[in-house]
């Protein structure tokens, strides 16, 4: 009866211990995600759910669109006019399809709105643009910087500043005569132009993370990005999901889109549900492990009747005073370890074998040379004395003790 009611004890401690770390682990703050995003759906500082949920202040609610696919399969009208087009992404590098279906679009009197870090070659070359770009968040940056717009009535007195999450991009060249500048930074260097194409008008603005959540919410700089999206008409505004999961990389340039454990961590009852199942699992681990572990026997090591059987016979030679013979065993051995450990044939050696072997056992090249020269000698010899035995043992012995 008392080992029964200590195993429920003890039972009910583990399931409380369990779910008291779980609730921990549950509660505990997450680390702020830093990374780009620019979707609709994230609220972590880089995403864009606050704007796509202000966007209803400058378009009519009713005719805000969102498209998850390639821009030439969500507009398969050719004749398609009276759209808005806003693409936020940290890199811009269609498909030739969504270019052309860009350029279409802009011709029929579309409006589209670019804001992005960086844009592919072929885009640069058909707006005739180049810019100097620098990856990055910029989280804890010491400068500041500014954004304003170029339009009289639009722009402030003093900009909008910025001291973290921002970077500062902007267009090195573009064509004057086709383009109007609509906004710079504090060095005056342009960031935010327009196009004229056709009958339509291309925006680019080259520092989207001024449009995503954190910024939003620091001074008044929300005010930037409403500025830049009215210059779009009132009419239909589609906003475009399909390029923020396109790149998926890990250099920065792209996003990824979440992991099934991510969606599982983001939601306090499947984390609650997840943490209670890996610590579960890991107490049972633990005492089933202890439970079912035999202990392990002692076994006493075999002896050694190898090195007896050798001393026997050792023994017996030099009872029988054949020096000689135990020599030219003792040598014959030593060329077959060298043979079998460094593959040295040591049946014709030369100097520069003797220098392969010196390399490889780390003894000086003159020591093995004078074993080699004793050792052949051996071969012209009828006897030798146990003296000379001794001396040609303690030349083996060494190599044994000193080759590596």
């Amino acid at each position: 009866m008392s080992n029964t009611g200590s195993n429920k004890i003890l039972l009910f401690g583990v399931a409380f211990i369990v779910i008291i770390a779980a609730i921990t682990l549950a509660y505990s703050p997450k680390p702020i995600d830093w990374s780009l995003s620019f979707s609709k759906t994230e609220t972590k500082p880089f995403g864009s759910k606050l704007l796509f949920e202000l966007l209803p202040e400058l378009f009519d609610k009713n005719q805000i669109k969102t498209s998850h696919s390639a821009i030439h399969q969500f507009f398969e009208d050719s004749t398609t006019r009276n759209n808005n087009l806003i693409i936020l992404n940290n890199t811009f590098k269609p498909e030739p399809a969504d270019i052309e279906k860009v350029e279409e679009l802009l011709f029929n009197g579309n409006h589209v709105f670019i804001a992005a870090h960086d844009f592919s070659d072929n885009v640069k070359e058909w707006f005739g643009i180049d810019n100097y770009v620098r990856y990055g968040t910029n989280i804890g940056i010491t400068d500041s910087l500014s954004f304003n717009l170029a339009n009289r009535q639009l722009r402030t007195q003093l900009g909008y500043w910025y001291k973290n999450g921002i970077t500062n991009n902007y267009f090195t060249s573009y064509d004057t005569l086709q383009t109007t500048v609509l906004g710079i930074n504090n060095s005056g260097k342009t960031n935010f132009i327009r196009i004229k194409q056709g009958k339509g008008w291309l925006y680019l603005n080259l520092n989207p993370q001024a449009f995503t959540n954190y910024n939003l919410l620091v001074n008044d700089n929300y005010e930037y990005a409403f500025k830049c999206l009215s210059y779009l008409p009132n009419q239909t505004s589609v906003w475009d999901e399909h390029y923020k999961v396109k790149y998926l990389n890990s250099n920065g340039t792209g996003y990824s889109q979440k992991s099934k454990l991510s969606f599982i961590l983001d939601r306090l009852p499947l984390r609650l549900a997840w943490y209670v199942l890996l610590i579960g699992i890991l107490i049972f681990f633990l005492f089933e492990s202890a439970r079912r572990q035999r202990t392990v026997p002692i076994l006493k090591p075999p002896g050694n009747s190898t090195v007896n059987f050798i001393e026997t016979i050792g023994r017996l030679y030099f009872s029988r005073k054949n020096h000689l013979d135990i020599a030219r065993k003792r040598f014959s051995y030593l060329q077959e370890f060298i043979r079998s450990r460094y593959y040295i044939n040591t049946s014709d050696m030369t100097d520069e074998l003797y220098q392969q072997l010196a390399d490889k056992s780390a003894i000086p090249v003159r020591a093995i040379k004078q074993l080699f020269e004793l050792g052949n000698n051996l071969t012209n010899m009828q006897r030798i004395s146990e003296e000379d035995l001794e001396q040609f043992n303690r030349r083996i012995e060494y190599f044994y003790e000193q080759c590596k």
